[in-house]
């Protein structure tokens, strides 16, 4: 059975959010009073809004033109934003790492250890977190365990992604652009008032683009991007204390890229049965179907509200999304036509509905209470895995041998409860303590064939508890100027295992975390930021893909510690300089037990191995970047040049580090112009990877193979940009 009928629950958060709006408040939130002066930088990673500096953890915050100066066009293209963040994949599902803290499967119902967030709304599902950015006016990547506000599955930190409102003001901004692998871009948004108290947007974007590798036997490219976002928005503002917004968004992404790939060092099951099969000699080649790819396409709603009452804000936030993936993957990684996985219909839904409550400050005092709760499931409908008689390619494809198609569900519940309360003890001492109790369970459901009845895992659901508490303290040196120090917990859910009812659920993963640091304005042109860390890490989750079936386990424990720092440097009002870097230490403590695959000269086998003092997969040692922001009034209007530097030390892609990403180096830059005498109107030639670095952006071994596919390479391109 399901736990929920989502309309009910809908419907019913609709005319709840709703009935908030009758109700008399006693006056307006002015977002202007968090900040103390036009340069701050605004956050809501303590769920208020504050300055950047005052908040006592790492953050890194980007702003539209510092996601279109950076070049990042989705959350794939976050390692740039920061040092100590990495977005590996694993297959077509986006990963990301934050100070080596990283979730390695991709079964339904394993959630990503970096909690994504979409204008408020938690998004569970690993495979749906590659979105694209085209209408975004923040993205905050909060580092370091985030248990006490954004519950269960925020181990390595959260990304927190708001889109554009509506205006009262009619105000629009539209590009259009072209590069290089007929990469076609279109970006548009628009706003304005329908009423005194009613205004809408709508925005949306749209790329398509050539394969970037070419078939290593038949030179065709591989399928490419194609990509489309339309996000339509609501604002209803009945009086200053109360605002609704009512969002709606659909998107339909289909990327080659990741499963486009071959076997590293020719390592394939492939290849030992045809071994003179050509290998990849060349960044600009593939060996895998040419018609792989990964398709997903999302809808959702989102009710969000904030009202003025009594001596606070409240705001409630209701959700329902609905995701459904497609793909075809080559499982032997070589050009032979013999192994393959695919899905019918690997799909997701899930409502969730959030309330809480902020006081004003009183006192010395402010206290925020909130309470959280999910219901979905996520559906494998089917996991398909096939043999096939091998052949080579131009020659037709051979018949079956094997077909299996299995069905996976996961049925989840989460309740959570958090809380926090802030004491400021002197004008320059403030302390914050709090944390957030969840309830999370789950129900599994499985079937070895489609004509299989399906089984489910158990009589109970199966239930994760727990507490995670936060610390902080905070101490004002100078008016912009911080040191700070905290302790929290976080921890990700436990996963039962649909490939294999035989294996008991992985436990959660239970992080403790210890951070100081300094970070503010030192000078009237000089912003430093610097926080070091440590973590004690227990009961990591590590996945082996063994198709058609998951191994999941539970590593002992590890310790990751490390420091960062970044910095801000306002030459003059023209030129400004900025940069970081982080240098990790993340290794296992005890791990006497890890499964790892080894080569056997027929793809891989599956041993045992103790890791424990081994460094930990996807934690390079050293993380840094560098980047110069130029502007000059001309006669003919007003030039940019911008340039990014982004250094990689290299890790591994497996826990027992034998397959390596060595360091490699990017260089992305732009130049622009904003003509004189046509207001709002920005040229843009820009350019990424601009050295043409091959480094690896997807992982996935198995007994089949180790594969990996290449990031994209040098791309350059022309942008028309207008706004009003």
């Amino acid at each position: 059975m399901h736990f929920v009928n989502y309309q009910k629950f809908l419907l019913a958060a609709l005319l709840g959010t709703s009935s908030l709006v009758l109700a008399p408040a006693a006056h307006a939130a002015d977002d202007e009073d968090t900040a103390s002066g036009s340069n701050d930088i605004i956050v809501t990673a303590q769920r208020r809004s504050e300055r950047l500096q005052d908040v006592p953890m790492s953050v890194a915050a980007l702003s539209t033109d510092d996601l279109a100066k950076a070049g990042i066009a989705s959350t794939a293209d976050l390692a740039k934003a920061s040092p100590a963040i990495t977005v590996p994949q694993y297959g077509a599902f986006m990963q990301p790492s934050i100070r080596g803290v990283s979730s390695t499967g991709a079964n339904i119902g394993d959630s990503s250890n970096v909690a994504l967030y979409i204008d408020g709304v938690y998004q569970p599902q690993q495979i749906a977190s590659l979105i694209d950015l085209p209408d975004v006016t923040q993205v905050e990547v909060l580092k370091g365990p985030q248990g006490a506000l954004y519950g269960q599955n925020a181990t390595g930190g959260a990304i927190l992604v708001t889109t554009r409102s509506p205006s009262f003001t009619t105000t629009g901004s539209f590009s259009a652009g072209y590069g290089n692998y007929n990469n076609v871009q279109f970006r548009g948004y628009l706003s304005g008032p329908v009423t005194d108290t009613l205004a809408v947007s709508v925005s949306g974007g749209y790329q398509d683009h050539d394969g970037f590798r070419r078939h290593v036997i038949t030179g065709q490219r591989d399928l490419g991007l194609s990509s489309k976002v339309v996000r339509g928005k609501i604002l209803f503002e009945p009086s200053s204390d109360a605002k609704i917004t009512l969002t709606g968004y659909y998107s339909d992404r289909r990327d080659s890229a990741a499963y486009a790939a071959f076997a590293y060092q020719g390592n394939s099951i492939g290849y030992a049965l045809a071994p003179t099969a050509p290998k990849v000699t060349d960044p600009s080649q593939f060996a895998t179907d040419p018609n792989v790819f990964s398709r997903t396409k999302a809808r959702g709603v989102v009710l969000n509200g904030e009202f003025r009452a009594g001596p606070g804000t409240l705001t409630s936030i209701t959700g329902y999304s609905y995701n459904k993936t497609r793909y075809l993957a080559d499982a032997d990684f070589s050009p032979l036509n013999f192994a393959e996985a695919s899905t019918d219909h690997l799909s997701a839904s899930y409502f969730s509905q959030e309330i809480n409550y902020l006081t004003d400050r009183m006192g010395s005092l402010t206290v925020l209470v909130g309470g959280f709760f999910l219901t979905g499931e996520e559906v494998f409908k089917y996991s398909t895995f096939t043999l096939q008689v091998p052949t080579l390619p131009p020659a037709d494809r051979g018949p079956y041998t094997l077909v299996l198609d299995d069905y996976g569900r996961i049925e989840k519940r989460i309740f959570a409860f958090y809380g926090d309360a802030t004491l400021n003890i002197t004008d320059n001492l403030t302390v914050t303590a709090g944390g957030r109790y969840t309830i999370e369970r789950q129900r599994g459901y499985t079937a070895p064939s489609r004509t299989a009845a399906i089984i489910e895992y158990g009589q109970d659901p199966v239930t994760f508890k727990k507490f995670t508490p936060r610390v902080t303290a905070r101490y004002e040196v100078l008016a912009d100027a911080n040191i700070y120090a905290s302790w929290g917990k976080g921890f990700k859910s436990g996963i039962i295992n649909t490939k294999n009812f035989a294996q008991d659920p992985v436990k959660p993963e239970v992080i403790d975390a210890v951070e100081v640091g300094f970070k503010g304005r030192i000078a009237t042109i000089l912003s430093l930021d610097i926080a070091a860390f440590h973590y004690d890490y227990k009961d990591l989750q590590v996945v082996a893909y063994s198709p058609p079936d998951y191994i999941q386990q539970n590593a002992a424990s590890a310790r990751i510690k490390g420091v960062e720092l970044n910095a801000s440097l306002d030459v003059t009002e023209d030129l400004k300089i900025g940069g970081g870097f982080a240098v990790l230490d993340a290794k296992y403590k005890d791990f006497p037990a890890a499964a790892v695959f080894v080569p056997t000269g027929f793809g891989n086998t599956q041993v045992t191995m103790d890791l424990s003092g081994g460094q930990m997969q996807r934690a390079p040692k050293f993380t840094g970047n560098v980047s110069v922001d130029y502007s000059v009034d001309t006669a003919i209007g007003r030039i940019g040049a911008f340039a990014l530097l982004y250094h990689n030390s290299g890790s591994s892609f497996d826990v027992s580090n034998r397959l390596r990403q060595q360091s490699y180096t990017t260089v992305d830059a732009q130049l622009s112009l904003e003509p004189a005498g046509i207001d709002g109107l920005r040229l843009t030639l820009w350019g990424k990877n601009l050295g043409n670095k091959a480094y690896f952006a997807s992982f996935l071994n198995s007994q089949f193979a180790d594969g990996v596919s290449y990031a994209e390479p040098r791309t350059y391109g022309l942008r028309a940009e207008y706004r009003f």
